[in-house]
């Protein structure tokens, strides 16, 4: 198990520094443009793939893995009608594709009704036409897990690659009550390819580092060796949040929570 961390691709030079292994690219700022957060511009251009090449060439350099991606989520992708919908849907497309050409091999989306979130994988699958990245979705608070489990398991009995990405601070502030994180990671099962791993209390969804909140980490890598998960620990903190005098040093705490997770994991 590596440690891994979310983060733009122009920042795996940093993340290599710190002592992650790994990254999972964040296309997710592609589509803010006149949001107050920051856009992402490295999918802005149609030569974007001689873009991507400098950054796989520096993976390899520097030694750290390319492993996954989560690509746009905040449209109504649902709602074709809405508003930049078509921009929006354009440069999801194009994030999967990225996602493909890096050697990913998950990219992350968002889970909304079952029958919706099945007709837009298919849409984001065939007109992408990508062979090698895989979709994992992503379980959200808002949203019971069992319909998560229904969107895979009808999908990937269709032969798409498809799996989940469990996010665990999203389990611990799950409205549905479905918080038993172990219980839900044997429930999810071989369908967890990858995580989101942060912390919370069960209030807002804060994005803090394991241990500053109340999620039980030890009975959660324990379940997770149980189920016999194969994927990275992959940290979605918001060093951001922190004031900046502070910062360095909370970036480097997470690194070493995360390696110690690893050694929960190891030896559970």
């Amino acid at each position: 198990m590596l440690p891994c961390m979310k983060a733009n691709i122009g920042d795996m030079e940093k993340q290599k520094a710190l002592g992650y292994q790994a990254i999972d690219v964040a296309f997710t700022g592609v589509i803010y443009f006149d949001d107050p957060k920051p856009h992402e511009p490295i999918l802005d251009d149609d030569d974007y793939e001689q873009k991507l090449d400098y950054y796989i060439e520096k993976s390899k350099e520097i030694g750290i893995k390319i492993l996954s991606t989560h690509i746009p989520y905040r449209y109504k992708y649902l709602e074709p009608e809405s508003e930049n919908f078509e921009r929006c849907h354009k440069m999801a497309v194009r994030a999967l594709k990225a996602s493909d050409y890096i050697g990913a091999e998950w990219a992350v989306m968002h889970v909304t009704t079952v029958e919706g979130t099945k007709a837009y994988v298919k849409r984001l699958f065939a007109e992408s036409g990508v062979k090698n990245v895989g979709i994992a979705i992503e379980n959200m608070c808002s949203r019971p897990i069992s319909e998560l489990v229904e969107v895979v398991d009808d999908l990937a009995s269709e032969g798409y690659k498809v799996g989940i990405c469990l996010d665990i601070g999203h389990c611990h502030q799950n409205k549905y009550f479905e918080n038993d994180i172990p219980t839900v990671i044997h429930t999810m099962g071989h369908r967890i390819k990858m995580l989101h791993v942060h912390d919370n209390s069960r209030g807002p969804d804060v994005h803090k580092a394991p241990y500053m909140g109340t999620v039980p980490w030890e009975k959660v890598m324990r379940a997770l060796k149980e189920i016999g998960y194969e994927g990275a620990l992959n940290l979605e903190i918001m060093p951001a949040d922190i004031p900046k005098p502070a910062r360095d040093a909370y970036e480097k705490y997470s690194v070493e929570i995360a390696k110690y997770l690893i050694t929960l994991f190891e030896s559970a």
